[in-house]
């Protein structure tokens, strides 16, 4: 294990230093549309043949249209033949080709005159050659080139495929990821949550992100009108470049520097060695390579029971002493609430200066550990908490989840360490998993939360709870919007759980770091076409709900749910995965078999700690 992490640190090193080389730089011009898509296919075909005219005129490289722009089965006034459909595809090429422009587009596409129709994305370079004819939900798109930069293309909910949103990024090099959606792409009905599936995207890829999105003159399931729309560039470190929110039939302009896009987040998950064989056999399978069959996977079961859970937002000072006699103060009020489980932050027993962190020697670590066991085995309570800790000669930034007898149930290595100067990554998945009164759940740490392969394959395993913790500050207001929102996304996978961040220090004497908060419990909630349920304070369809906020000073946040024995993301029963079975190539699921076996691999390290073994 020690030669793999050797090898993995090296790894990271070389390609922190050559990626911004790596990475193709220039300059493109892009195109954004936002249409109301007509009932009728000529008209449809008229208004992008315009804007393509337009985005002409205007210097654009590539012109960008939503998903359905062409045709929209749902809203036609008549049922166009195949034939009809040909002949205005053929017309949108040829005028590529005239205008000598890149044109990308969403429609609704039978294969017969008597068949349904299936949302097809379509690019057409500038010589009118087509690039992409691809279905929605079930091919893989490949890469194409824009004037020699890589781009990939996703349609709406493809965005919830890892071989679609995230695998070509990783393993073929795309600096510019393109969404046409054709619904709630840019907007769930909460403005001041809008764009969460694409900046979080593009901070874990640290590529380009665009989305392309209608607007509605209807009134959506929410009861808002108009709604869709929300189209959008949006940059490598997440911020919004342009963007528009229910303006009708309009276009965006922007020159996007692709030398910013340096995929430095992309790099570093694809090389780590854990995920390594995954991206592998993900980009074999990218190629037309054959990867064989995985052996079935049988996820876990967890109980059905009431979970409640307590998120301690504290204040962490520099000094171990004064932080573990707080933790251990919100231990027994979290037990006096009759909550199962009480969550710390990311560092609590430390706070999150280097200094602080450098100098917390393993005698002083150890003491607080066995003060907080002894509290958890007193109180009868689960407790999470954030430390370092030392071992095999590395430092590591640690969760520690302590059951209710005050036993270590897990010690896990953050995977995702970005402070280098400080902190080894961790090497094992196995250690993110414990049981909560018979419920399975996973435990992350702080940059953890880019990385949303781990959470996806732990659904996909059969994770039913998912705890993050955290201990950051935010610069802006816009920062703090952009790390709720990336959080909001990780937990997706789950059914129910809890982001815990530390508050921000106020009249303290030795304060630790600065400090955002915004701790949130958290339920994956109702969904498609379905209408807020009550008792969640922001509703997110096709996210996770947030059922208890909190701000940004010192509070504990309570909130109770009630399990399944299943999470309905997991490899048997999630949609995703069904439609990879029924795929031609069904080796997609033999992919996602794969990851659900890495995500739950390696030296249990809690174990190995107790034994004083190297893990």
């Amino acid at each position: 294990m020690k030669a793999i992490r050797d090898r993995y640190l090296a790894i990271v090193l070389l390609l922190t230093a050559v990626t911004a080389q790596a990475a193709f730089a220039k300059t493109i011009k892009v195109g954004v549309v936002q249409t109301v898509i007509e009932k009728t296919l000529g008209k449809n075909r008229d208004k992008l043949l315009d804007f393509i005219g337009l985005a002409k005129t205007k210097g654009c490289h590539v012109v960008i249209f939503p998903e359905g722009a062409l045709f929209w089965s749902d809203i036609a006034a008549h049922k166009p033949t195949r034939a009809d459909l040909d002949a205005a595809i053929a017309q949108i090429g040829a005028k590529a080709g005239s205008e000598d422009i890149y044109v990308v587009f969403g429609v609704g596409y039978r294969q017969t005159d008597s068949g349904p129709y299936r949302n097809r994305g379509v690019v057409y370079d500038p010589d009118g050659h087509r690039l992409l004819f691809y279905k929605k939900n079930a091919d893989v798109p490949q890469q194409f080139y824009v004037h020699g930069v890589p781009f990939n293309l996703v349609i709406c909910s493809d965005r919830g495929y890892l071989e679609h949103s995230d695998l070509p990024c990783l393993v073929q090099g795309s600096q510019v990821i393109i969404d046409i959606s054709g619904g709630h792409g840019g907007d769930d009905g909460r403005p001041d949550l809008r764009w969460i599936r694409y900046r979080p995207w593009a901070l874990r890829t640290n590529a380009y992100v665009i989305v392309s999105n209608p607007v509605h003159d209807d009134t959506d399931f929410m009861g808002h009108s108009p709604w869709g729309g929300g189209s959008a560039i949006v940059r490598p470190d997440g911020s919004i470049q342009a963007s528009r929110t229910h303006e009708k039939d309009t276009l965006i302009v922007e020159e996007i520097d692709t030398g910013h896009a340096t995929r430095d987040g992309a790099e570093r998950r694809r090389n780590h060695p854990i995920f390594k064989p995954f991206w592998d056999m993900g980009e074999k399978l990218l190629e037309g390579g054959d990867i064989g069959s995985i052996p079935d996977i049988q996820p876990h079961s967890s109980a059905e029971r009431n979970i409640k859970i307590a998120a301690a937002q504290i204040v962490c000072s520099g000094n171990i002493s004064e932080n573990v006699r707080k933790i251990a103060g919100y231990i027994r009020r979290a037990a006096d609430k009759k909550a199962d489980i009480v969550v710390f932050p990311e560092l609590a027993v430390t706070g999150h200066r280097k200094d602080d962190i450098s100098t917390a020697g393993q005698c002083a670590l150890d003491e607080a550990l066995s003060q907080i066991r002894e509290e958890a085995d007193s109180a009868n309570i689960y407790v999470i908490v954030g430390m370092p800790y030392v071992a095999d000669g590395h430092r590591r930034n640690c969760a520690f989840v302590i059951g209710d007898d005050g036993s270590i149930k897990t010690r896990y290595a953050q995977l995702a360490a970005k402070r280098g100067e400080l902190f080894r990554p961790g090497t094992s998945t196995k250690a993110m998993w414990f049981e909560l009164k018979g419920v399975h759940c996973i435990v992350t740490v702080g940059d953890d939360a880019n990385w949303v392969e781990i959470p996806d394959l732990a659904a996909s395993r059969g994770m039913y709870l998912h705890f993050h913790i955290a201990n950051e500050a935010y610069s802006s207001a816009d920062e703090a919007i952009l790390r709720k929102q990336r959080n909001l996304l990780m937990l997706m996978y789950a059914k129910y759980g809890a982001v815990v961040n530390a508050a921000k220090p106020t009249d303290m004497s030795n304060p630790g770091a600065p400090a955002g908060g915004m701790s949130m419990i958290v339920s994956r909630e109702a969904g498609h076409d379905k209408p807020a349920p009550p008792g969640v304070e922001y509703y997110l369809p096709y996210q996770t709900s947030i059922v208890k906020n909190a701000g940004s000073a010192e509070t504990m946040t309570i909130a109770t749910r009630k399990t399944a024995t299943r999470n309905d993301m997991d490899l048997i029963r999630h949609w995703r995965n069904r439609n990879r079975r029924s795929r031609a190539q069904s080796s997609w699921y033999e992919w996602m078999k794969k990851g659900a076996l890495l995500i739950d691999e390696g030296t249990d390290e809690s174990t190995a700690m107790e034994a004083g073994q190297d893990y």
